[in-house]
């Protein structure tokens, strides 16, 4: 196993190099900067070309991004170029809300994942797999956006008139929860950021649970007919023994081997969620950083993200071989 994983880590640094590469060069010919917004009718002539020329911005993009690299390598990743602070400085204020959101949402995910899968899996053709293909398909179809406009509507601005005196799940923006003065603030703050929590990491649960539901489900079709269970069922071992060692045991493969894509896909998905919501998170800060073309802070986040997603792809694969040793991934 241990092989597997240094060959995938060696793998990784030429995948990376190359999306650095053409990341950097998309971003060069962009128009514009996030200099351009510090110079004011007042500022005299020439005052954006010399900020320019200060920040590096001037030169070509193999000296830029040859400059980028050197200073990763030590451990800088420069400065936002519109808020005047380090790039770990701006990122890190937002990661943690971004991980808690994961975290919340994963753990969702596969709490209404996989008993699903089960039920429609062991119902197959009857109306417990009806219903839950019914919402696979309705998922499927139903955009991010707009099943977080949907949620925002009912549950944020109490569209259905219920007499409540706040909203049951404000946006941020929307202020802070009441709680009686006995209750210390850090109280508070877990009570509010528990109640901020719910509506993006439900709505990026219920979106991120169709594949998991459907490769279960189609996984315990497939198991049950097997040989081996036909023998196990011929040798009058109880049904529910038949399912948890034999079935679900197989089945469970796939759902391991999809983890890492649900990871990944929980962390690039909170882009769009954290926008709908306004969601304090690095999604947020990523779609605000390309709109003011804040480069250095848009750059690191697009490498964090392929970094996260090469890394559960690993995870994955080591999870396959946990589950089931007799697989050996190269």
């Amino acid at each position: 196993m241990w092989k597997t994983v240094v060959r995938r880590l060696l793998i990784m640094i030429p995948q990376l190099v190359a999306l650095s590469v053409v990341m950097f060069v998309i971003a060069w010919f962009m128009p514009g900067d996030a200099l351009r917004g510090l110079v004011g009718p007042d500022s005299p002539p020439g005052e954006l070309t010399r900020l320019r020329q200060e920040a590096g911005l001037l030169d070509p993009w193999y000296v830029q991004y040859g400059r980028w690299i050197r200073d990763i390598s030590q451990g800088d990743f420069g400065r936002s170029l519109a808020h005047n602070v380090p790039v770990t400085t701006v990122i890190g204020e937002r990661m943690m809300n971004t991980v808690r959101l994961s975290i919340v949402t994963t753990f969702l995910l596969y709490l209404f994942a996989i008993p699903m899968g089960i039920v429609a899996g062991r119902r197959n053709g009857r109306l417990p797999d009806k219903i839950v293909l019914f919402y696979t398909f309705l998922a499927l179809s139903m955009p991010t956006v707009v099943l977080a406009l949907l949620m925002i509507f009912a549950f944020a601005f109490n569209a259905f008139n219920i007499p409540v005196d706040t909203a049951w799940f404000p946006l941020p923006a929307m202020g802070t929860i009441h709680v009686d003065a006995h209750f210390a603030g850090g109280w508070t703050a877990v009570a509010n950021r528990i109640q901020h929590l719910i509506l993006p990491s439900v709505t990026g649960a219920l979106l991120g649970s169709v594949g998991t539901i459907y490769f279960l489900r189609n996984e315990i079709i497939d198991v049950q007919t097997s040989d081996f269970v036909t023998t196990a069922r011929s040798k009058g071992v109880p049904e529910g023994k038949v399912y948890t060692r034999h079935i679900l045991r197989n089945a469970i493969l796939p759902v391991a081997g999809g983890m890492g894509a649900s990871i990944a896909l929980v962390f690039t998905g909170s882009i769009f969620i954290e926008s709908v919501f306004t969601y304090q998170g690095m999604g947020l800060l990523f779609i605000q950083s390309i709109q003011l073309r804040d480069w250095p802070v848009a750059n690191t986040l697009i490498m964090f993200y392929a970094i996260i997603g090469v890394v559960a792809g690993l995870l994955a694969d080591i999870a396959i071989m946990i589950v089931d040793p007799r697989i050996r991934i190269k």
